[in-house]
């Protein structure tokens, strides 16, 4: 009498993509947030502060964009320009929450059953 064997690999792969992708949204999320924290707020009437989101770029891959049409000019705060000096805001708030963001992911993966 042998024994069948069932793999679980289709169903957990299934799992997988979706918690995976809430938990980088969810870091990405925590991310964002401590930009507008460290943003510089300038003399504009409109500030980048108001427009750092979260966009989905593709399955489980998320940004966090700082800007659109009126605020175009993160970029330039962030990396300075020929005419003022650097004033990062994203990648120190990137740098700041890499370990819980990687823990975001770490208790997705520990989810699956």
């Amino acid at each position: 009498m042998g024994a069948t064997l069932k793999s679980r690999l289709p169903e957990i792969a299934a799992e997988l993509r979706p918690k995976v992708s809430a938990a980088i949204k969810e870091a990405a999320e925590v991310v964002a947030a401590e930009a507008r924290v460290r943003v510089p707020i300038g003399p504009p009437d409109v500030h980048i502060k108001d427009d750092i989101r979260v966009a989905r770029q593709g399955p489980a891959e998320y940004a966090v964009l700082a800007g659109d049409e009126n605020t175009w000019y993160g970029h330039m705060v962030e990396f300075g320009t020929s005419h003022s000096a650097p004033r990062p805001f994203l990648v120190p708030a990137l740098e700041e929450h890499r370990g819980a963001a990687v823990n975001f992911v770490r208790v997705a993966l520990r989810t699956l059953e």
